[in-house]
């Protein structure tokens, strides 16, 4: 995709902590046309990473589709924005360039921290819960605290009955039409579960009907990662670590996963998204985004899944965090009363900069 760029403004956001002390640099980039037209986009990186990646772009354009992992990351704001502009050319939205809009609402799904070790874990277990089924969402991703991580106090199988007891009343809390997931972070570089944990696991997660387990085990343990896949009750998620398409072609071809996770913001825009999407639906791989992002990212997400026709998934993950509801004008993303949340229907992403936002 070639676009001559006569602008391009690079917005550092503040710093965000994603829980857990995780902190990251988050850019969005706007381009703008000789023409006058601009584009958005956003990556997880910081802004010289991005203005590097700008510049090789315009030196060869050609570069944006092969670059290696680390240039990927910034490029993928690049092509996201180039995407936008050229929708606004053509008039048409991004999901109708992507081969045809299926949907006009994208399930959302929220995704909540939850402290195991705290005095009263049921007690933030039950008001958190209960505040984001009162926000309007039927999806709700948990991520336990130290789930899955043994304290060593107690007998093993203490530890997983206290397990068990916690995902029994997250289930309780929110009620039977709410879906459940299970987020238990395996690219911790501490991560101990092995597949006998996460199969056992699984096992009371399906009894409780959760929808999947996610990277229940190392990000690489693909051999232990695919028998899983072929013998757990639920489905299995993961792969927002890796940023390659050989990667994520080969996860698909060895059915790692029943859900591919990639990250619009990572693996090099929705370019790389589509190529990812073709190798996961030839292996019958559904595919959600990974989607902790700004509300440019989030934009990208929806007009990709808005282009998906039948799926046992189509989800976006939507975290109303101040990256999300500050970005654009008139905070475009809301939830229906199915906790869904609509399209943009406007050319490009359908989303303008809220010019506040600049300063």
């Amino acid at each position: 995709m070639k676009h001559s760029i006569a602008d391009a403004e690079i917005i550092s956001l503040p710093t965000v902590d994603w829980g857990g002390g995780d902190i990251r640099d988050v850019v969005v980039l706007e381009l703008t046309t000789p023409d006058g037209i601009t584009g958005l986009g956003s990556a997880y990186t910081g802004v010289s990473q991005v203005r590097n990646a700008l510049d090789l772009y315009q030196q060869d354009p050609a570069s944006l589709h092969r670059a290696d992992a680390k240039t990927l990351v910034p490029m993928s704001a690049i092509d996201i924005a180039l995407w936008d502009i050229r929708g606004k050319e053509k008039n048409q939205s991004v999901s109708e360039l992507l081969g045809g809009r299926k949907r006009d609402r994208v399930l959302a799904y929220a995704t909540v921290d939850l402290p195991m070790t705290s005095a009263k874990p049921g007690d933030v277990f039950d008001k958190t819960l209960r505040s984001v089924v009162d926000q309007g969402f039927r999806a709700v991703k948990i991520c336990i605290d130290n789930f899955g991580h043994r304290d060593r106090r107690k007998s093993e199988s203490q530890w997983d009955q206290c397990e068990a007891k916690l995902l029994a009343f997250a289930r309780s809390i929110v009620g039977k039409n709410v879906r459940l997931m299970l987020d238990v972070y395996g690219s911790d570089p501490n991560w101990i579960g092995d597949y006998d944990w996460a199969y056992k696991t699984a096992k009371i997660l399906g009894e409780l009907d959760y929808a999947w387990i996610e990277e229940p085990l190392a990000p690489k343990a693909f051999d232990d990662f695919a028998r899983l896949t072929q013998t757990a009750s639920i489905a299995i998620a993961g792969g927002e670590d890796f940023i390659l398409l050989k990667d994520f072609e080969n996860i698909s071809k060895r059915k790692v996963v029943n859900i591919l996770q990639p990250d619009c913001t990572r693996v090099g825009g929705l370019t790389q998204m589509q190529l990812i999407r073709n190798a996961a639906s030839k292996n019958g791989i559904d595919l959600i985004p990974h989607g902790w992002n700004t509300a440019v990212g989030l934009a990208a997400d929806l007009q990709f899944q808005a282009t998906l026709s039948e799926a046992r998934y189509c989800m976006v993950e939507y975290r109303p965090h101040r990256l999300i509801t500050d970005v654009l004008k008139n905070d475009p993303f809301s939830l229906d009363s199915e906790g869904k949340i609509a399209v943009p229907t406007g050319a490009g992403l359908g989303v303008e900069l809220n010019d506040d936002f600049r300063k």
